[in-house]
């Protein structure tokens, strides 16, 4: 019926709908959503990467350091924290309105900016996207900490930008491997075999 039409269109998601068909078994609550599920999620993506940058700041070079960042499991974790609040915040009445407005923000005839202002009256929107760049800022903190590892290049103060305004952070270790001899990171991209 339309319940299951609108999990397919996001346009037209009645999230009370969605709620009953994805969360409930014939009446039995699977999975609880609430304001103060999405408000504890981004308590969560706000504190829990901060001791990790710690490690990469102070400890670039230390055995604890190397066995948390080696992998990427505190990566996942907090990329899951992000996904929680996602599907979450789908899931509470009005929703999926930052979804509808967020085409806004690509319509060069209009007023992007305003539009992504608008969207912060939504506390899922805000949750979303301060979880969604807290991880994106580790995750380039731990590749300059890697190619830091990689190639001998002090990264700390490079890691400590990232962790504060994020880009600048990758921009400065780039310089900080130039003015050490070091050059930029080398392609990653495998070569081609020779046919």
């Amino acid at each position: 019926g339309t319940s299951h039409r609108a999990l397919l269109d996001p346009y037209l998601l009645d999230s009370t709908a969605a709620a009953t068909v994805l969360l409930s078994d014939g009446g039995n609550t699977i999975i609880g959503s609430s304001p103060d599920s999405i408000k504890t999620a981004f308590s969560v993506a706000t504190f829990l990467p901060q001791p990790f940058w710690l490690f990469l700041i102070f400890l670039p070079n230390a055995g604890i350091t190397k066995k948390l960042f080696g992998g990427l499991e505190v990566i996942t974790v907090l990329c899951l924290v992000h996904l929680f609040i996602v599907g979450t915040s789908i899931l509470e009445p009005g929703g999926t309105a930052p979804i509808a407005e967020f085409n806004d923000v690509f319509d060069p005839s209009g007023d992007p900016q305003a539009a992504m202002m608008g969207m912060m009256r939504y506390p899922s929107f805000v949750s979303e996207e301060w979880s969604h760049v807290l991880t994106w800022d580790l995750f380039v903190g731990r590749w300059i900490w890697l190619d830091g590892i990689k190639r001998g290049v002090f990264t700390s103060h490079s890691v400590l930008l990232s962790n504060l305004i994020g880009p600048p952070g990758l921009l400065l270790h780039w310089a900080t491997c130039v003015v050490t001899g070091k050059g930029l990171t080398p392609s990653e991209v495998p070569d081609e075999p020779d046919d």
